[in-house]
């Protein structure tokens, strides 16, 4: 082979037949009719060069099919004759189905498609007549002058349990569909493969449903890792339409999202405030004496079509520079010199020369369980523990020593700027006493020490030891409203009975029910009248009583038998309040404030939107924008609030003696309103790093303030009246 084997692979792809069939986009539509090619030939010159060129098709190929999914959102289609001929103008070989779109119509139109690419010569996969084709990768092989490299490209749709239940999605023995990315089945189809052929290429592209214009999670990267484990050399995934980080991982590479390729919808980027860019990835087979080399190269693009007017195009140096440093601040790739490489006027990242994701994964043990539902060896998780003990103090050994390096350095244990750098990174665990005194003679706080989710952990610990943070006692719902009532902090009416499921059933509105213990707004509703409720939990609205009993159906059935998650209820107890109205008589929920607050003070606010479950803003004491890190793909701008409301949180927060509580509060049309405390918020563990250390240096503050009241002799008249001290 004189010439290296190019095997492209490009993310979501469909012309927009449905898409640009709108009033606004009419210019876009007559282009479509006129000249496809205009869409696609910014990128072309790449991929039409490619040896084997492989795209996700996430459309059907119909025109005005009927059997839409009801309730779907964004159903998808493409003409077949254009959709084929553009394909074939690329040099496409093979498309990936397993989406959510190629059964937006059913079997019988995802079958059609089908029937036109095979008719096509076009190789497809991840979908078919049942589970057993749907599964079956696309093979490649590549052909040298004295070996064939085996090239295995696997697919399958990770999906929520709409997709799987409600839309019937997925394929079965005996029904067409989509492959379901079920983590166990692709493992063992990975491992199978490697043990009959080990010399194999095994590329894995799943595709993440539910993630559109948002960074994935430790699920989809625990899973992409997974495959690595059991054998796949690359993971390059699809389906959030935008590009997420790459990681070299062990001995694969993973492309948590390669994004877009050619998708003619309009696009959210800017609302989602989702980087514009997508990948084209090339994966380059060299032969020698030694066997096969393979260089990764990725290839930046601009896929924001509000940007660049429908035309997907190749990053400039500058914006292949602004994805490289937002893809490096989410996982470390190496530096800019070593990685952003150009091909003639095309920019790409040398995969090849990146750093390993995290050294420590070599140092970790193999895990003895694989997933969720493993039964562990009690004597081998007692062995990984171990091992997991010794690599922990290891690394603190080694920093610890590390550290001590800069306290016996006259140039920095001398230097204030230095000594402030180091205070912003140095942890408690490696500071050793001398060197904590180099620090307060130049009275600079250690303030990365400062940690609110080390605080909330150990919390947890001291209260299992006795310790009583007596901000939890007012945690529970009712007891809440009683101290709220002592205080004359303003809250919603309620006979401060607890009913269970049953006894409240059919209750008309205007009211909001809810569970006494629950997580998030699980089980809340607003019922406005008989014929409107909001579900706080989804952000969905109802139209009577049984849809509320069938949306708890199975929450309450789970409170019956015992069992219990973080997504049911705690108990099947329930009370009834007023319902909080934006304006009077209307049917908008009002606006949800949660306050946190620390002894008189307040760090920022989150403003929740009960219509989008999903989306929230936060801001700072002053009520300028801000993100904290928590959920930052959903933060949004919304309305904010007034000094007027942050004057009544922070002076409730002075009549409890804790460091700290959250009030979540509602601000209807005449006021605000008190609706719960919160001793621990959840997802504390998700804020940044800036933000922990803020929280962190404010609960440090707030405690300092309690202490020096209560020595001057403060009584808490209020709380102590209601609660056991």
């Amino acid at each position: 082979m004189n010439k290296p084997f190019t095997i492209t692979l490009a993310g979501d792809t469909s012309l927009g037949d449905w898409y640009l069939n709108k009033p606004k986009q009419k210019k876009e539509k007559e282009r479509l009719e006129k000249d496809p090619y205009s869409f696609i030939q910014e990128v072309a010159t790449l991929v039409e060069k490619s040896d084997y060129f492989i795209l996700n098709l996430e459309t059907v190929l119909a025109v005005n099919p009927s059997g839409f999914l009801e309730g779907k959102q964004y159903p998808n289609w493409d003409s077949p004759q254009r959709t084929i001929d553009m394909l074939k103008k690329m040099n496409v070989d093979a498309v990936s189905l397993a989406n959510n779109h190629t059964m937006d119509f059913g079997a019988a139109t995802l079958l059609n498609t089908i029937k036109e690419l095979k008719d096509a010569g076009i190789t497809y996969f991840g979908a078919g007549q049942s589970r057993k084709e749907a599964i079956m990768p696309a093979q490649i092989k590549v052909q040298g002058k004295s070996q064939t490299k085996n090239v295995y490209v696997l697919t399958g749709m990770k999906a929520s349990r709409r997709y799987r239940v409600d839309y019937n999605f997925m394929a079965t023995d005996k029904k067409a569909g989509v492959h379901y990315l079920k983590e166990d089945r692709l493992v063992r189809k990975i491992s199978s493969i490697k043990e009959k052929d080990p010399d194999s290429i095994v590329i894995v592209c799943p595709h993440w449903q539910g993630k559109d214009y948002k960074w994935v999670k430790e699920t989809e990267e625990f899973r992409s890792r997974t495959f690595v484990e059991a054998g796949a050399d690359f993971v390059l995934a699809h389906g959030t339409h935008m590009a997420n980080h790459i990681e070299k991982y062990k001995s694969g590479i993973i492309a948590y999202s390669i994004g877009n390729f050619v998708f003619n919808s309009p696009g959210r980027y800017k609302k989602m405030q989702a980087p514009p860019y997508s990948f084209i990835v090339n994966l380059m087979f060299s032969e020698s004496e030694n066997g096969w080399d393979i260089q990764p190269a990725f290839y930046p693009i601009v896929t924001d079509n509000k940007k660049t007017g429908f035309r997907t195009r190749f990053t400039t140096r500058d914006e292949a520079v602004e994805l490289f440093e937002i893809l490096n601040e989410k996982q470390y790739l190496g530096t800019k010199k070593d990685i952003i490489k150009n091909d003639g006027d095309r920019y790409y990242f040398d995969i090849h020369q990146a750093k390993p994701s995290d050294e420590i994964n070599q140092l970790l043990p193999a895990p003895s369980f694989n997933s969720k539902t493993d039964d562990q060896d009690l004597e081998a998780f007692k062995e990984e523990v171990h091992q997991l003990e010794q690599i922990q103090n290891k690394i603190d050994n080694y920093l610890f020593h590390y550290y001590q390096k800069f306290n016996k350095n006259k140039s920095v244990s001398q230097d204030k700027e230095k000594l402030r750098l180091l205070a912003d990174v140095v942890e408690k665990r490696h500071m050793s006493h001398n060197f904590l005194k180099k620090f307060e003679r130049k009275k600079i706080p250690v303030t990365n020490s400062l940690s609110f989710q080390d605080i909330m952990v150990e919390r947890s610990a001291m209260r299992k030891l006795g310790y009583r943070d007596y901000a939890w006692s007012i945690d529970r719902k009712t007891k809440a409203q009683i101290f709220a009532d002592s205080i004359g902090l303003r809250r919603p009416k309620s006979d401060h009975t607890i009913y269970r499921f049953d006894e409240i059933k059919g209750t008309e509105g205007p009211i909001v029910v809810k569970p006494v213990h629950s997580t998030g707004s699980k089980g809340v509703y607003l019922i406005f009248n008989n014929d409107t409720i909001l579900s706080a939990f989804n952000g969905k609205y109802l139209s009577n009583w049984g849809e509320i009993e069938a949306e708890m159906r199975g929450d309450l059935e789970a409170v019956k038998q015992g069992s219990s998650n973080k997504k049911q209820l705690l108990k099947d107890e329930w009370f009834v309040e007023e319902l909080i109205m934006k304006s009077p008589n209307s049917t908008e929920p009002p606006l949800d404030f949660k306050f946190y607050c620390f002894y008189g003070e307040l760090l920022f606010v989150l403003e929740a939107n009960r219509e989008d479950s999903s989306q929230f803003s936060t801001w700072d004491a002053e009520g300028n924008f801000i993100k904290t890190g928590w959920k930052d793909e959903n933060v949004r701008p919304g309305v904010g609030f007034s000094q007027e409301d942050a004057e009544i949180a922070k002076k409730a927060s002075l009549e409890i003696p804790s460091p700290f509580v959250r009030f979540d509060m509602l601000k209807g049309h005449d006021g605000l309103v008190f609706g719960e405390a919160t001793p621990r918020p959840g997802g504390f563990h998700l804020f940044n790093k800036e933000y922990d250390r803020k929280l962190g240096q404010a609960y440090k503050e707030a405690e300092a303030r309690l202490l020096r009241d209560l020595l001057r002799g403060k009584k808490f008249e209020a709380f102590t009246k209601h609660f056991k001290i």
